[in-house]
Protein backbone atom coordinates (compact mmCIF):
# COMPACT_ATOMS: atom_id res chain seq x y z
CA UNK A 1 0.00 0.00 0.00
CA UNK A 2 1.35 3.63 -0.71
CA UNK A 3 -0.31 5.20 2.88
CA UNK A 4 1.11 4.29 6.26
CA UNK A 5 -1.72 3.18 8.05
CA UNK A 6 -0.38 5.12 11.53
CA UNK A 7 -1.68 8.34 11.34
CA UNK A 8 -0.80 11.02 14.16
CA UNK A 9 -1.42 14.81 14.68
CA UNK A 10 1.00 17.50 15.47
CA UNK A 11 1.90 18.66 19.22
CA UNK A 12 0.72 22.58 18.37
CA UNK A 13 -2.18 23.20 15.70
CA UNK A 14 -3.62 26.47 14.48
CA UNK A 15 -7.32 26.48 15.07
CA UNK A 16 -8.68 26.39 12.14
CA UNK A 17 -7.27 22.80 11.64
CA UNK A 18 -7.91 21.49 15.07
CA UNK A 19 -11.03 18.90 13.21
CA UNK A 20 -9.15 18.16 10.25
CA UNK A 21 -8.46 14.88 11.91
CA UNK A 22 -4.95 13.18 11.92
CA UNK A 23 -2.02 13.42 9.23
CA UNK A 24 -1.65 11.12 6.21
CA UNK A 25 1.72 9.21 6.22
CA UNK A 26 3.41 7.78 3.25
CA UNK A 27 6.30 5.97 2.04
CA UNK A 28 9.11 9.02 0.77
CA UNK A 29 9.21 7.65 -3.24
CA UNK A 30 5.19 7.79 -3.22
CA UNK A 31 5.91 11.61 -2.97
CA UNK A 32 9.12 12.47 -4.22
CA UNK A 33 10.79 11.37 -7.46
CA UNK A 34 14.93 11.71 -8.17
CA UNK A 35 15.70 13.31 -11.43
CA UNK A 36 18.58 13.47 -13.12
CA UNK A 37 18.61 15.73 -16.14
CA UNK A 38 21.96 16.87 -17.61
CA UNK A 39 20.55 18.75 -20.69
CA UNK A 40 22.07 21.83 -20.53
CA UNK A 41 24.63 24.42 -22.31
CA UNK A 42 26.79 24.41 -18.92
CA UNK A 43 26.06 28.13 -18.91
CA UNK A 44 24.01 27.72 -15.36
CA UNK A 45 25.45 28.73 -12.51
CA UNK A 46 27.22 25.99 -10.52
CA UNK A 47 25.65 25.93 -7.06
CA UNK A 48 27.11 25.20 -4.16
CA UNK A 49 25.46 22.55 -1.58
CA UNK A 50 25.10 24.29 1.79
CA UNK A 51 23.61 23.04 5.25
CA UNK A 52 23.01 26.74 5.73
CA UNK A 53 22.38 28.45 2.55
CA UNK A 54 20.51 25.34 1.15
CA UNK A 55 21.83 24.85 -2.95
CA UNK A 56 23.58 28.58 -4.08
CA UNK A 57 25.46 29.98 -6.74
CA UNK A 58 29.29 29.08 -5.91
CA UNK A 59 30.32 32.43 -6.93
CA UNK A 60 27.54 34.31 -4.01
CA UNK A 61 29.78 32.66 -0.85
CA UNK A 62 33.23 32.80 -2.90
CA UNK A 63 33.25 29.00 -2.99
CA UNK A 64 35.76 28.37 -5.78
CA UNK A 65 36.76 25.26 -6.95
CA UNK A 66 37.94 24.26 -10.80
CA UNK A 67 36.13 22.50 -12.49
CA UNK A 68 37.01 21.35 -16.23
CA UNK A 69 34.28 21.86 -18.94
CA UNK A 70 33.87 18.52 -19.62
CA UNK A 71 33.19 17.35 -15.85
CA UNK A 72 30.29 20.15 -15.97
CA UNK A 73 28.97 18.96 -19.31
CA UNK A 74 27.78 16.01 -16.76
CA UNK A 75 26.09 17.89 -14.22
CA UNK A 76 22.82 17.86 -13.15
CA UNK A 77 20.41 20.79 -14.05
CA UNK A 78 18.82 21.54 -10.44
CA UNK A 79 15.39 23.88 -11.02
CA UNK A 80 13.61 26.46 -8.31
CA UNK A 81 11.76 24.02 -5.69
CA UNK A 82 13.99 21.21 -6.29
CA UNK A 83 15.58 19.28 -3.38
CA UNK A 84 19.55 17.76 -3.06
CA UNK A 85 20.82 14.96 -0.78
CA UNK A 86 24.01 15.72 0.37
CA UNK A 87 27.10 14.03 1.71
CA UNK A 88 26.22 15.94 5.00
CA UNK A 89 22.35 15.18 4.84
CA UNK A 90 22.76 12.69 8.05
CA UNK A 91 24.02 15.64 9.44
CA UNK A 92 21.84 18.68 8.41
CA UNK A 93 18.46 17.38 6.73
CA UNK A 94 18.16 17.66 3.42
CA UNK A 95 18.62 21.24 1.27
CA UNK A 96 16.13 23.84 -0.67
CA UNK A 97 17.33 25.21 -4.05
CA UNK A 98 15.92 28.89 -4.64
CA UNK A 99 18.16 28.80 -7.68
CA UNK A 100 17.89 27.26 -11.33
CA UNK A 101 21.74 25.96 -11.70
CA UNK A 102 23.32 23.00 -12.34
CA UNK A 103 25.41 20.82 -9.21
CA UNK A 104 27.54 17.60 -9.27
CA UNK A 105 26.10 14.59 -10.23
CA UNK A 106 27.23 12.97 -6.76
CA UNK A 107 24.10 14.70 -5.54
CA UNK A 108 20.82 13.48 -5.23
CA UNK A 109 17.89 15.80 -6.60
CA UNK A 110 14.75 15.48 -5.32
CA UNK A 111 11.34 16.66 -6.82
CA UNK A 112 8.02 16.29 -5.65
CA UNK A 113 5.23 14.14 -7.63
CA UNK A 114 1.82 15.90 -6.42
CA UNK A 115 1.19 19.32 -7.52
CA UNK A 116 -0.84 19.24 -3.48
CA UNK A 117 2.89 19.31 -2.10
CA UNK A 118 3.97 22.33 -0.80
CA UNK A 119 8.14 22.65 -1.50
CA UNK A 120 8.01 25.38 1.07
CA UNK A 121 6.39 23.14 3.65
CA UNK A 122 8.61 19.92 3.06
CA UNK A 123 11.82 22.90 3.29
CA UNK A 124 10.63 23.08 6.59
CA UNK A 125 10.60 19.57 7.46
CA UNK A 126 13.45 18.31 5.94
CA UNK A 127 15.65 20.30 8.02
CA UNK A 128 13.81 19.02 11.11
CA UNK A 129 15.54 17.08 13.78
CA UNK A 130 12.57 14.48 13.94
CA UNK A 131 13.43 14.09 10.09
CA UNK A 132 17.19 13.88 10.40
CA UNK A 133 16.68 11.11 13.26
CA UNK A 134 14.94 9.17 10.42
CA UNK A 135 17.60 10.44 8.06
CA UNK A 136 20.11 8.68 10.60
CA UNK A 137 18.13 5.29 11.09
CA UNK A 138 18.41 4.18 7.88
CA UNK A 139 22.02 4.74 7.89
CA UNK A 140 22.97 2.72 9.97
CA UNK A 141 26.85 2.84 10.44
CA UNK A 142 26.83 4.92 7.40
CA UNK A 143 28.96 8.17 8.27
CA UNK A 144 31.34 10.91 6.13
CA UNK A 145 31.77 10.24 2.49
CA UNK A 146 28.48 8.29 1.99
CA UNK A 147 25.14 9.39 0.66
CA UNK A 148 22.20 8.87 1.90
CA UNK A 149 20.57 6.84 -1.09
CA UNK A 150 17.27 7.56 -2.95
CA UNK A 151 16.38 3.46 -1.75
CA UNK A 152 16.91 5.07 2.02
CA UNK A 153 14.72 8.01 1.50
CA UNK A 154 11.96 6.00 0.39
CA UNK A 155 11.49 3.77 3.10
CA UNK A 156 10.90 7.03 5.53
CA UNK A 157 7.71 7.92 6.19
CA UNK A 158 6.96 11.56 5.37
CA UNK A 159 3.57 13.54 6.46
CA UNK A 160 1.19 14.83 3.91
CA UNK A 161 -1.18 16.75 5.84
CA UNK A 162 -4.23 18.95 4.00
CA UNK A 163 -2.79 21.67 1.22
CA UNK A 164 -3.90 24.34 3.57
CA UNK A 165 -2.19 23.37 6.53
CA UNK A 166 0.84 22.78 4.75
CA UNK A 167 0.74 26.20 3.83
CA UNK A 168 -0.40 27.37 6.91
CA UNK A 169 3.10 25.94 8.34
CA UNK A 170 4.94 26.96 5.55
CA UNK A 171 3.87 30.78 6.30
CA UNK A 172 4.18 30.74 10.14
CA UNK A 173 7.82 29.00 10.15
CA UNK A 174 9.00 31.66 6.75
CA UNK A 175 7.85 34.78 8.54
CA UNK A 176 10.31 33.71 11.55
CA UNK A 177 12.85 32.89 9.16
CA UNK A 178 12.46 37.00 7.38
CA UNK A 179 12.78 37.83 11.24
CA UNK A 180 16.23 36.19 11.52
CA UNK A 181 17.54 37.15 8.33
CA UNK A 182 16.94 41.02 9.22
CA UNK A 183 18.45 40.39 12.90
CA UNK A 184 21.49 38.59 11.16
CA UNK A 185 21.72 41.94 8.26
CA UNK A 186 21.64 43.76 11.61
CA UNK A 187 24.35 42.01 12.98
CA UNK A 188 26.41 42.29 10.15
CA UNK A 189 26.01 45.76 9.71
CA UNK A 190 27.39 46.37 13.48
CA UNK A 191 30.29 43.90 12.44
CA UNK A 192 31.02 46.10 9.43
CA UNK A 193 30.54 48.98 11.80
CA UNK A 194 32.70 48.05 14.20
CA UNK A 195 35.77 46.81 11.63
CA UNK A 196 35.41 50.66 10.13
CA UNK A 197 36.10 51.92 13.47
CA UNK A 198 38.89 49.86 13.62
CA UNK A 199 40.64 50.96 10.62
CA UNK A 200 39.80 55.02 11.63
CA UNK A 201 41.13 54.37 15.44
CA UNK A 202 44.36 52.57 14.98
CA UNK A 203 47.05 53.55 12.93
CA UNK A 204 47.44 51.75 9.59
CA UNK A 205 50.48 50.90 7.68
CA UNK A 206 52.88 52.29 9.97
CA UNK A 207 51.81 55.50 10.76
CA UNK A 208 52.11 57.26 14.17
CA UNK A 209 48.66 58.78 14.29
CA UNK A 210 44.92 57.19 13.50
CA UNK A 211 42.59 58.47 10.83
CA UNK A 212 40.25 59.83 13.82
CA UNK A 213 40.84 60.94 17.22
CA UNK A 214 38.24 61.73 20.09
CA UNK A 215 38.05 65.46 20.59
CA UNK A 216 40.01 65.12 23.89
CA UNK A 217 42.88 63.42 22.37
CA UNK A 218 43.47 65.60 19.09
CA UNK A 219 46.33 68.06 20.41
CA UNK A 220 47.53 65.38 21.71
CA UNK A 221 51.48 63.79 20.50
CA UNK A 222 52.04 61.06 18.30
CA UNK A 223 51.57 57.75 19.32
CA UNK A 224 54.54 55.92 20.68
CA UNK A 225 56.14 53.44 18.93
CA UNK A 226 57.25 50.68 21.28
CA UNK A 227 57.76 46.09 20.74
CA UNK A 228 55.33 43.88 22.14
CA UNK A 229 58.21 42.44 23.54
CA UNK A 230 58.39 45.79 25.97
CA UNK A 231 55.16 45.57 26.63
CA UNK A 232 54.42 41.94 27.51
CA UNK A 233 56.12 39.30 29.59
CA UNK A 234 55.85 35.22 28.74
CA UNK A 235 54.19 33.09 31.33
CA UNK A 236 54.33 29.52 32.11
CA UNK A 237 52.63 28.04 34.93
CA UNK A 238 52.87 24.73 34.82
CA UNK A 239 50.33 22.39 36.11
CA UNK A 240 53.10 20.57 38.40
CA UNK A 241 50.60 19.63 40.97
CA UNK A 242 48.24 18.13 38.90
CA UNK A 243 45.19 20.18 39.72
CA UNK A 244 41.95 19.23 37.79
CA UNK A 245 41.21 22.54 36.77
CA UNK A 246 38.62 23.27 33.52
CA UNK A 247 40.35 22.58 30.22
CA UNK A 248 39.81 25.63 27.92
CA UNK A 249 41.08 26.16 24.14
CA UNK A 250 41.08 29.12 22.04
CA UNK A 251 38.77 29.57 18.93
CA UNK A 252 38.81 32.69 16.52
CA UNK A 253 35.61 33.95 17.08
CA UNK A 254 34.92 33.34 20.78
CA UNK A 255 38.16 33.43 22.63
CA UNK A 256 38.59 31.01 25.49
CA UNK A 257 35.95 28.18 25.11
CA UNK A 258 36.10 25.34 27.66
CA UNK A 259 36.80 22.07 26.23
CA UNK A 260 33.83 19.12 26.02
CA UNK A 261 36.30 16.42 27.76
CA UNK A 262 38.23 16.92 30.92
CA UNK A 263 41.14 15.23 32.27
CA UNK A 264 40.52 11.95 34.41
CA UNK A 265 40.79 12.56 37.74
CA UNK A 266 42.23 8.95 38.48
CA UNK A 267 45.49 9.17 36.16
CA UNK A 268 45.22 12.91 35.28
CA UNK A 269 45.29 12.22 31.58
CA UNK A 270 43.54 13.44 28.87
CA UNK A 271 43.52 11.78 25.26
CA UNK A 272 47.47 10.33 26.06
CA UNK A 273 48.49 14.12 27.14
CA UNK A 274 50.04 14.98 30.76
CA UNK A 275 47.93 17.28 32.83
CA UNK A 276 50.78 18.23 34.37
CA UNK A 277 52.61 19.54 31.37
CA UNK A 278 49.01 21.76 30.98
CA UNK A 279 49.27 25.86 31.80
CA UNK A 280 47.30 26.75 34.48
CA UNK A 281 45.73 30.43 33.07
CA UNK A 282 44.59 33.30 35.70
CA UNK A 283 42.79 36.93 35.26
CA UNK A 284 44.15 39.01 32.03
CA UNK A 285 46.38 36.50 30.70
CA UNK A 286 46.97 36.15 26.53
CA UNK A 287 47.44 33.48 24.95
CA UNK A 288 47.54 32.09 21.48
CA UNK A 289 48.76 29.14 19.18
CA UNK A 290 51.84 29.44 17.43
CA UNK A 291 50.80 27.30 14.81
CA UNK A 292 47.34 29.15 14.20
CA UNK A 293 47.96 32.99 14.34
CA UNK A 294 45.36 35.12 12.61
CA UNK A 295 42.81 38.17 13.20
CA UNK A 296 41.06 36.91 16.08
CA UNK A 297 43.22 34.01 17.24
CA UNK A 298 44.55 35.50 20.34
CA UNK A 299 42.63 35.06 23.09
CA UNK A 300 42.00 37.52 26.21
CA UNK A 301 41.23 35.50 29.62
CA UNK A 302 39.42 38.71 31.14
CA UNK A 303 38.16 37.14 34.43
CA UNK A 304 38.55 33.76 33.84
CA UNK A 305 40.26 32.34 36.42
CA UNK A 306 42.89 29.23 37.38
CA UNK A 307 41.82 27.40 33.95
CA UNK A 308 44.22 25.06 32.33
CA UNK A 309 45.23 25.46 28.34
CA UNK A 310 47.74 23.09 26.28
CA UNK A 311 51.16 23.38 26.66
CA UNK A 312 51.47 24.66 23.02
CA UNK A 313 50.00 28.21 23.56
CA UNK A 314 52.17 31.11 24.18
CA UNK A 315 50.99 32.62 27.41
CA UNK A 316 51.55 36.46 27.96
CA UNK A 317 50.90 39.49 30.22
CA UNK A 318 50.98 43.17 29.78
CA UNK A 319 53.07 45.53 31.75
CA UNK A 320 50.92 48.70 33.52
CA UNK A 321 51.80 50.84 30.46
CA UNK A 322 49.09 49.63 27.70
CA UNK A 323 45.75 48.77 28.88
CA UNK A 324 44.38 44.77 28.10
CA UNK A 325 41.65 45.52 26.62
CA UNK A 326 42.80 48.43 24.09
CA UNK A 327 45.68 46.16 23.34
CA UNK A 328 43.05 43.10 23.20
CA UNK A 329 41.02 45.11 19.94
CA UNK A 330 44.50 46.08 18.43
CA UNK A 331 45.78 42.70 18.04
CA UNK A 332 42.21 41.83 16.34
CA UNK A 333 43.21 44.11 13.69
CA UNK A 334 43.77 43.52 9.75
CA UNK A 335 46.87 45.68 10.03
CA UNK A 336 48.33 43.62 12.93
CA UNK A 337 47.57 40.49 10.79
CA UNK A 338 50.24 42.28 8.45
CA UNK A 339 52.51 42.71 11.11
CA UNK A 340 52.06 38.78 11.98
CA UNK A 341 52.96 37.87 8.64
CA UNK A 342 56.20 39.59 8.42
CA UNK A 343 57.24 37.95 11.36
CA UNK A 344 56.39 34.18 11.10
CA UNK A 345 59.07 31.62 10.26
CA UNK A 346 58.74 28.02 8.93
CA UNK A 347 58.30 26.40 5.71
CA UNK A 348 54.62 25.30 4.62
CA UNK A 349 52.71 26.05 7.85
CA UNK A 350 54.14 29.38 9.71
CA UNK A 351 54.82 29.58 13.56
CA UNK A 352 54.62 32.76 15.51
CA UNK A 353 56.84 32.09 18.14
CA UNK A 354 57.44 34.86 21.09
CA UNK A 355 60.47 35.40 20.09
CA UNK A 356 59.37 36.72 16.62
CA UNK A 357 56.44 37.89 18.23
CA UNK A 358 58.35 39.89 20.42
CA UNK A 359 59.84 41.89 18.08
CA UNK A 360 56.34 43.36 16.14
CA UNK A 361 56.52 47.23 16.45
CA UNK A 362 53.11 49.00 17.52
CA UNK A 363 52.34 52.13 18.60
CA UNK A 364 50.61 53.10 22.21
CA UNK A 365 48.89 56.67 22.92
CA UNK A 366 48.62 57.58 26.74
CA UNK A 367 46.60 55.29 28.63
CA UNK A 368 43.63 57.93 28.78
CA UNK A 369 43.09 57.73 25.21
CA UNK A 370 43.77 54.18 25.35
CA UNK A 371 41.03 53.49 27.56
CA UNK A 372 38.59 55.91 25.27
CA UNK A 373 39.38 53.43 22.00
CA UNK A 374 38.78 50.51 24.11
CA UNK A 375 35.65 51.62 26.10
CA UNK A 376 34.28 52.71 22.48
CA UNK A 377 34.81 48.80 20.24
CA UNK A 378 33.89 46.72 23.56
CA UNK A 379 30.96 48.85 23.38
CA UNK A 380 30.39 47.64 20.17
CA UNK A 381 31.07 44.28 21.19
CA UNK A 382 28.35 44.38 23.20
CA UNK A 383 25.91 45.63 21.07
CA UNK A 384 27.42 42.62 18.78
CA UNK A 385 26.89 40.04 21.50
CA UNK A 386 23.46 41.18 22.67
CA UNK A 387 22.34 40.66 18.35
CA UNK A 388 24.16 37.26 18.41
CA UNK A 389 21.76 36.37 21.50
CA UNK A 390 18.76 37.83 20.25
CA UNK A 391 19.28 35.46 16.79
CA UNK A 392 19.95 32.71 19.07
CA UNK A 393 16.92 32.86 20.74
CA UNK A 394 14.34 33.62 17.91
CA UNK A 395 16.45 29.90 16.53
CA UNK A 396 15.51 28.33 19.24
CA UNK A 397 11.61 29.87 19.20
CA UNK A 398 11.85 28.41 15.35
CA UNK A 399 13.55 25.01 16.64
CA UNK A 400 10.48 24.96 19.47
CA UNK A 401 7.46 25.41 16.83
CA UNK A 402 9.31 22.97 14.49
CA UNK A 403 9.31 20.60 17.30
CA UNK A 404 5.32 21.05 17.58
CA UNK A 405 4.27 21.74 14.28
CA UNK A 406 5.33 18.16 13.33
CA UNK A 407 4.35 14.85 14.28
CA UNK A 408 6.91 12.72 15.55
CA UNK A 409 6.50 9.61 13.90
CA UNK A 410 8.36 6.20 14.89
Amino acid sequence: MNKIKNKLVPELRFPAFEDDGEWDYFYGNKLFKTVSNKNHNSELPILAITQDQGAIPREEINYHVSVSKKSVEGYKVVEVGDFIISLRSFQGGIEYSNHLGICSPAYIILRRKKKNLLNLFYKQYFKTDVFISHLNKNLEGIRDGKMVSYKQFSEIKIPQPQTQEQQKIADCIASLDELILGFIEKLEALKRHKRGLMQNLFPQDGLNVPNYRFAEFKNDKEWEKTTLGKITNVISNKNKDNKNLPVYSINNKDGFLPQSEQFDDMNSKRRGYDISLYKIIEKNTFAYNPARINVGSIGYSGNLNNILISSLYVCFKTENIVDDKFLNQYLETPYFLKLVNRNTEGGIRSYLFYKNFSKITISLPSMQEQQKIATCLTSMDDLISAQQNKIAQIEQHKKGLLQGLFPKVN
